[in-house]
């Protein structure tokens, strides 16, 4: 592990120590779960942007048009 310093304004500072309180758990432990979960959550939506990107890149597109007929038919259960 490695130790990072953060600036939290009073109203976050707070929460933090609400939050470790109720669960019993050092501020510490409860900051690295939630930089944990964040960054774990926003690495996949940059994954997802980058095949996204890829898949322009290389052609895998459709048309608007042609995603609301395959949506529309996918509601309907088609």
């Amino acid at each position: 592990m490695s130790d990072l310093s953060i600036t939290l304004d009073a109203t976050a500072k707070a929460a933090l120590e609400r939050v470790a309180k109720a669960s019993n758990r050092p501020k510490e432990k409860v900051l690295a779960e939630a930089v944990a979960a964040l960054v774990r959550d926003e690495d996949e939506i940059v994954a997802a942007i980058l095949r996204g990107r890829a898949d322009v890149d290389a052609g895998r597109t459709i048309s608007h048009d042609e995603a609301m007929v395959r949506f529309r038919k996918t509601a309907r259960g088609e």
